[in-house]
């Protein structure tokens, strides 16, 4: 069966917003919806669009979900809108708050006895209020048992019931549906359904809920079938109230007149035995289908028992009949699985289409899609750079076509350059397909053209041909950093040396008759900081003094002599 897409996030009419999918059944998906003009929350049940391509078939749901309007009860999921969208056929009903019987069965395992008998009597009378419009459900099973946060139990998805009388719509031949697990043997063998026939259905899922498991299992739908025909159900788990077990016996009775003629008379037993014991359960002691003292004298045993108490001839036709049926049963599936098979389609090519048109191009195909990302050099982001299967292909209507979008380049990462030399790193760059800009800064004590930093930083992921900026030591040269000058005594303010080395450049004069003078005594100066010195000042312009003391703070102070004098000095940073 091909795949039905998911339309989560579509709005039907523009009325219905589909929220979430919260289930999926044979003809159709449902889920969690919004209804925008009357502003609460629905269940939506989409029907797959190969279903809805049959005229047939979609007169036959227009006149079941009118059929299912007719019921109105708080025990059935209340339907209430039919429409078809270009998204397809819809129907909408009232949304449970809660959880199906199956989920609580697969979560917690077996129920207490008196929690299953409260459940099974509100499914019973729920059905009633269906058997009284003349439908039968056909198809009772935990899944379509829901039970709403404050314990009320409602019947879900009538969506294949057909009215009771012929067991058409239409008087045409029966339709066999259902569950095999659950199914009564005269449903499984094409003979018309009854409200006798979701009694049968309703005794399975009671024993489900007391079990834990169904009373028939097998590894086919024919074994299962079989079984229900031929077996009696394994006995309950010890401690199973006698009254539930006696219900469960009568309503599992091989034929339909055997069982409770409806579902309101099987209810009433159920609130009886409730009555009667309290809600205290009723240990069993014997065989769960034993009879004698003690065993309620209304309770009629079927023809068919564990001691096989029927009549021969009488078996040997049923099984005969069942036999003729599943075998009929299996040449029209064969047909119907011939006929209706999915026809194969060619896929178009996808290559640089977008998403929205490539979901577009293969749902009118009847194809399902599945995204991925890739990054691709020459493909615009955003389109289709692959699929699979390719372009030509011959796939079956509602096969899952994998296509790949493209993300645009592979990002390429920033790698770490610092230490290297300018040319070898833009060089790098280079090869990677990284542009480059060399910005040449002061760095003291690196080598010239030594790479001391670099933006974005390394481990950065770029778009190819981005432009990386390196930052490399430029080559050393003397940098003015601070002058003062005056007259006798004076002194600098603190200054911060960065290289290796520095050096002050200055001038000093004599003022008065001491250029007469064969000697003089001008002002000396004294350099504190990491290292110490004194020296005095020599007369002239563009006198020079280098330290090779390094980094740190200096100041410098100068002392003025005996003869008066006149001086500029200028600090130089070596970078």
């Amino acid at each position: 069966m091909p795949h039905a897409p998911d339309l989560a996030g579509c709005a039907l009419d523009g009325r219905y917003e589909l929220h979430e999918l919260i289930g999926e059944g044979t003809f159709g998906r449902v889920y969690r919806s919004y209804d925008r003009r009357l502003a609460r929350e629905v269940a939506i049940k989409v029907i797959k669009p190969w279903w809805a391509e049959d005229p047939d078939w979609a007169e036959s749901f227009g006149r079941e979900a009118q059929l299912l309007a007719r019921v109105s009860d708080p025990g059935i999921v209340q339907i209430y809108d039919i429409g078809q969208a270009a998204e397809g056929l819809y129907y909408v009903t009232e949304l449970v708050d809660g959880e199906s019987l199956a989920k609580r069965l697969r979560r917690g395992g077996r129920l207490a006895p008196w929690d299953a008998c409260d459940i099974t009597e509100q499914l019973c009378r729920a059905l009633e209020r269906a058997h009284g419009e003349q439908i039968v459900h056909r198809d009772i099973k935990p899944a379509n048992v829901l039970i709403s946060t404050r314990g009320r139990v409602k019947v879900g998805d009538l969506g294949i019931a057909r009215l009771a009388e012929g067991g058409t719509t239409e008087g045409g031949t029966a339709t066999i549906v259902g569950t095999p697990r659950y199914m009564a043997p005269e449903q499984a063998s094409g003979l018309p359904v009854t409200p006798a026939t979701d009694v049968y259905s309703t005794g399975i899922v009671l024993y489900e809920m007391l079990a834990g498991h169904p009373p028939f299992n097998g590894d086919s739908a024919v074994e299962i079938a079989l079984r229900h025909v031929q077996e009696a159900p394994p006995r309950l788990p010890p401690g199973t109230p006698r009254s539930l077990e006696r219900i469960v016996h009568r309503a599992l009775a091989k034929e339909p007149g055997d069982r409770y003629q409806s579902s309101a008379a099987m209810a009433d037993d159920l609130a009886s035995a409730r009555a009667r014991t309290g809600q205290r359960p009723e240990a069993a002691t014997g065989p769960a289908w034993e009879t004698g003292p003690g065993v309620d004298s209304t309770w009629v045993s079927p023809r068919y028992s564990p001691r096989r108490n029927v009549n021969p001839a009488a078996r040997r036709r049923t099984i005969a009949v069942f036999a003729f049926a599943l075998v009929v049963l299996g040449a029209l599936a064969f047909a119907a699985a011939t006929l209706t098979a999915r026809p194969r389609v060619a896929l178009p090519p996808l290559h640089g289409l977008s998403s929205k048109a490539v979901s577009t191009k293969l749902h009118r195909l009847h194809l399902d899609v599945a995204f991925s990302q890739s990054y691709d050099d020459q493909a615009k982001p955003g389109t289709a750079v692959a699929q699979s299967p390719p372009a030509g292909a011959r796939v079956k209507e509602g096969t899952t076509i994998d296509v790949a979008m493209s993300k645009g380049p592979r990002p390429i990462e920033v790698p770490q350059l610092r230490g290297e030399g300018s040319s070898a790193a833009v060089a790098r760059l280079h090869r990677i397909e990284l542009d480059a800009s060399v910005q040449f800064v002061q760095a003291p004590g690196t080598a010239p053209g030594t790479v001391t930093g670099e933006a974005p930083s390394a481990g950065r992921h770029l778009k190819p041909h981005s432009t990386v900026t390196l930052f490399a030591a430029e080559n050393p040269s003397w940098h003015a950093i601070t002058s003062f000058s005056g007259e006798g005594s004076g002194r600098s303010a603190a200054f911060q040396i960065r290289g290796t080395q520095w050096r002050i450049v200055y001038e000093m004069s004599y003022d008065g008759t001491c250029s007469f003078v064969l000697f003089c005594n001008g002002p000396s100066a004294q350099v504190v900081g990491p290292s110490n010195a004194s020296f005095d000042l020599n007369g002239g312009s563009n006198q020079t003094r280098v330290f090779k003391s390094g980094p740190g703070v200096y100041q410098i102070q100068i002392q003025s002599g005996w003869d008066n004098a006149r001086w500029s000095i200028t600090v130089e940073d070596w970078l």
